[in-house]
C-alpha cells in the first residue's frame, strides 16, 4: 500500500501518465507472441486424431469388437494335427515308431458358449456407447476451450481500447487540474483508473495464455504451441422448448451406456442358467502308425459323442444361487436405467433454460453497450466542453467500461451454453 501512494505522488507532481504505468508492482505478463491460428472446423479435425482420452476410448471399442469376434470360435469345429516319435530297447529290431494323428471335435450344443458370445456383444456395445460418451465430452470441452480463447484475444482488443481512452481521459484532468479547472481528487481518481485499465490489460494478456493452454490440451498437443483461435463465434438463437423432452433422451450416450449395462446383465444372466442346460459335443480322430515318417495308410480311427451335465460342483445347487445373484444384478441395472433417464430430462431441460438465458442476457448487453457507448462519446464531448461535471462524467465512463466487460462475458456465456445444450443432445466430435 505504501508503494501505491509514493507512485500516486510522483505522477500527480509531474501531471504524467507514464511514470504510473512504470511502475506497476505486479510481474509483467508474457508478450503475446505470434500464435498459428485455426479454426473451429481445424480443431476438430485435431482433435479427432491427437485428443488421448478419445483415442484411449476408440481402442478400447477396437478391443471389444476384436473380442466379440473371438467369442464365436467356442461354436466353431476345433481340428487337431499332431506327429509322434518313439523309440524303445524294446522296439520290434530297435525301430522307432511314428504316430500321425488327426482329431477334429464341435459343440453341437454348448449354452456356456452362446452366453458368452451374448456377453462379449454387451460389452462390444458398451464400449461403443463408451466411446461416443468420450466424444460428446470432448465436443463440449473443445467447444468451452476454443469459446474461452476465442474471446481472451478480444478481451485484449477492448482491454487496450478502454486504457486508451483512460489514458486520454487522465491527461485532460490532469490539465484542467493544472490551469485550476479540476479538482485534485478527480486527478487523482482519474489517474487511479488508468492503473485499473492496466491491471485489467494485464490480467488479459496473462488470460490469453492460459486458454491457449488449454485449447492445447483438449487438442491433444503434448507441447505448448500458440494457438490463436479464429473465425465467426456467435450463439445460435436457442430453439423453441421441445414439447417432449423424452424423446431427445434415446440420443443421449449416456443413456446408451447404461442400455449395455443391462444388456451386460441380463447376458450374465445367461451364463449363470448355462449349466442347467446339458452340453453336446462331437469328435473324430483318426491315427496313422508305422516305423517311419508319415506311414502307410495303415490306420485306426474312433467317432464319439459326450453328453455332460454338471449335477454337483458347479450344479443345480451352485447354480440356483448364481442364477439369482445375476438376477438381482439384472434388476439393478434397470433401476440405474430409469434414473439415467431421468436426470437425462432434468438435463435436457436445465441446459435449454440455460441457454435461452444466455442468448438474452448477451442480446441485452449488446444492447446496453451500445448506449454506453453512444454516452460516453456524448460525455466525452460535453465535459470537453465544461458542460457535464467530473463526477457524473466518471459515472458514465464507469457504466460504458462495465459494459464493454460484461458485453464479451455475455457473448462468451452464450457460446458455452450453446455446447452444453449440443452435449445434452449427445452430439460427438464433428457433428
Amino acid at each position: 500500500m505504501k508503494r501505491l501512494v509514493v507512485v500516486l505522488t510522483v505522477s500527480i507532481l509531474t501531471g504524467a501518465v507514464e511514470p504510473v504505468l512504470a511502475q506497476h508492482a505486479s510481474p509483467l505478463p508474457p508478450e503475446v507472441s505470434a500464435a498459428k491460428t485455426l479454426t473451429w472446423e481445424d480443431c476438430v479435425a485435431l482433435a479427432a486424431i491427437k485428443n488421448p482420452a478419445l483415442l484411449s476410448a476408440d481402442y478400447s471399442s477396437q478391443s471389444g469388437h476384436a473380442t466379440y469376434l473371438s467369442s464365436f470360435n467356442g461354436l466353431l469345429p476345433s481340428l487337431t494335427l499332431s506327429d509322434g516319435y518313439s523309440a524303445s530297447i524294446t522296439s520290434q529290431r530297435g525301430q522307432p515308431s511314428y504316430t500321425a494323428t488327426g482329431s477334429a471335435s464341435m459343440n453341437l450344443f454348448n449354452m456356456g458358449q452362446v452366453a458368452s458370445i451374448k456377453s462379449a456383444s454387451a460389452s462390444y456395445t458398451q464400449a461403443q456407447a463408451n466411446l461416443r460418451v468420450a466424444s460428446a465430452n470432448l465436443r463440449f470441452s473443445l467447444r468451452q476451450s476454443f469459446s474461452q480463447a476465442y474471446f481472451a484475444e478480444k478481451n485484449i482488443d477492448i482491454a487496450r481500447k478502454i486504457l486508451d481512452i483512460q489514458e486520454k481521459n487522465a491527461e485532460e484532468v490532469g490539465l484542467r487540474y493544472q490551469s485550476g479547472n479540476e479538482y485534485k481528487g478527480n486527478m487523482m481518481n482519474a489517474k487511479a483508473q488508468v492503473l485499473q485499465a492496466q491491471a485489467t490489460l494485464y490480467q488479459s494478456l496473462r488470460a490469453l495464455r492460459t486458454t491457449r493452454r488449454s485449447l492445447d490440451n483438449q487438442l491433444g498437443l503434448d507441447d505448448f504451441v500458440e494457438v490463436a483461435a479464429t473465425g465467426s463465434l456467435v450463439a445460435e438463437t436457442p430453439p423453441d422448448f421441445p414439447a417432449r423432452m423424452e424423446d431427445f433422451v434415446s440420443l443421449r450416450p449416456d443413456v446408451a451406456v447404461q442400455k449395455a449395462v443391462v444388456k451386460v446383465q441380463l447376458a450374465a444372466v445367461d451364463s449363470a442358467e448355462s449349466p442347467l442346460f446339458p452340453s453336446l459335443s462331437a469328435n473324430y480322430n483318426r491315427t496313422r502308425s508305422g516305423n517311419y515318417q508319415f506311414p502307410d495308410p495303415t490306420y485306426g480311427w474312433s467317432a464319439g459323442a459326450t453328453l455332460s451335465l454338471s449335477v454337483f460342483g458347479g450344479g443345480p445347487t451352485a447354480t440356483y444361487y448364481n442364477v439369482k445373484a445375476a438376477k438381482k444384478n439384472y434388476d439393478k441395472s434397470e433401476q440405474d436405467l430409469r434414473t439415467v433417464r431421468n436426470s437425462a430430462v432434468v438435463d435436457l431441460e436445465n441446459t435449454w433454460a440455460a441457454y435461452a438465458n444466455a442468448v438474452d442476457q448477451s442480446i441485452a448487453a449488446d444492447s446496453a453497450l451500445a448506449a454506453a457507448r453512444q454516452r460516453n462519446d456524448e460525455g466525452a464531448v460535453r465535459y470537453a466542453s465544461g458542460l457535464l461535471t467530473y463526477d457524473n462524467f466518471e459515472v458514465i465512463i464507469t457504466e460504458w467500461v462495465s459494459a464493454e466487460q460484461q458485453a464479451i462475458q455475455a457473448r462468451l456465456t452464450a457460446a458455452i451454453a450453446q455446447a452444453a445444450w449440443e452435449k445434452s443432445l449427445g452430439k460427438a466430435l464433428g457433428e
